[in-house]
């Protein structure tokens, strides 16, 4: 996934007593610093903190589980290696059959298999307890009854999918391009999704041993929509401690974003009873030229100040981050941070 650099946006407000990492980093991309110092400034000189536990719900117990993938379909001749995914399984015994004969007791199988249809099972045997999973593979000599089906796969992506005599298989070795760009395998069980793609009509073809065995066309409908997909912030921090995080949008969308705005809001939990009085809101603008798939990455760095005005920053904070596309917030992301 590309990422686009930070671009240079006008700076509306200038913070005292705060000191930062990286002089490059504008102070507008910096807001969390001034909701942390300016929030504690309200009211730490008023009240006396108390202590606010969150309560996170417990999680379940995740139960074991094992796969040996999807069903496969390979040319006569090929070496097919499977390895068994598990989880929550503690010193797992494995124990494969192929067609109802024992076929080892490795974690993976590795074989060339007969001509037509090969029944997997594996057993898996933990805690005088086991699980078992199946597959087929099918071996074929001839490319007949092999195809590809396309469908959409998101705002800006096209999927391909590998057929055998109308069944979902994983087909071993189909190729597919788009646009005439250089054709991509689709992976074990048969799936491809095309890059991020530009709305409007777009082509494709797909090969298996050489030979066409589907092409078409399809269309990219014209959406705008931008996602924030990673909220790098740490659940604590102490005063004069150094804070590096960052926010990363992507254009999940069809045509070109030329700018979005980011608006944050930070609430000191310890007095939220105050209402307004506990908030602090920034809304930063920032200019880009983003293309389908390409993410913008906003960078936070700075020093929490030992003490603001003779007052430690120290106190609680839910960070709400609103990303608004043409007016509208079409995504948003919370966080929730400390400073001791």
């Amino acid at each position: 996934m590309e990422t686009v650099p930070l671009k240079n946006n006008k700076i509306s407000t200038k913070i005292k007593n705060l000191k930062f990492i990286k002089p490059g980093i504008k102070i507008k991309k910096l807001h969390i610093a001034v909701a942390l110092a300016a929030l504690a400034l309200l009211f730490l000189s008023a009240f006396v903190m108390s202590n606010f536990l969150s309560q996170h719900p417990q999680e379940k117990p995740k139960l074991p589980s094992v796969s040996i993938g999807c069903d496969r379909v390979v040319w006569n001749g090929t070496e097919l290696e499977i390895v068994a995914s598990i989880q929550n399984i503690n010193k797992p015994s494995f124990n494969w059959t192929v067609n109802g004969k024992n076929a080892g007791g490795n974690q993976n199988i590795r074989k060339i298999f007969d001509k037509g249809e090969n029944h997997l099972m594996l057993t898996v045997t933990f805690d005088n307890k086991s699980l078992t999973a199946n597959q087929t593979t099918i071996v074929i000599d001839s490319i007949d009854g092999v195809s590809v089906q396309d469908s959409v796969s998101s705002n800006n992506q096209w999927g391909f999918q590998t057929v055998y005599r109308g069944k979902k298989y994983g087909v071993k070795g189909v190729r597919i391009s788009v646009d005439a760009s250089e054709s991509s395998e689709v992976n074990s069980c048969g799936y491809l999704s095309s890059i991020a793609l530009m709305a409007g009509d777009h082509t494709w073809n797909a090969l298996y041993q050489g030979r066409t065995i589907g092409s078409g066309k399809f269309n990219i409908k014209e959406v705008n929509e931008v996602k924030i997909t990673s909220l790098d912030i740490a659940n604590s921090y102490t005063a004069g401690s150094t804070v590096n995080a960052r926010i990363v949008v992507l254009n999940t969308g069809s045509t070109i974003v030329k700018g979005f705005d980011i608006r944050t809001l930070a609430v000191n939990n310890n007095f939220a009873f105050m209402g307004d009085k506990a908030k602090k809101e920034f809304t930063d603008h920032y200019e880009t030229d983003l293309k389908p798939g390409v993410s913008y990455e906003i960078p936070i760095g700075f020093t929490i100040p030992e003490k603001v005005s003779g007052i430690r920053p120290a106190g609680k904070y839910t960070i709400t981050f609103y990303l608004v596309l043409n007016g509208q917030v079409v995504d948003k992301k919370t966080v929730n941070t400390e400073v001791k």
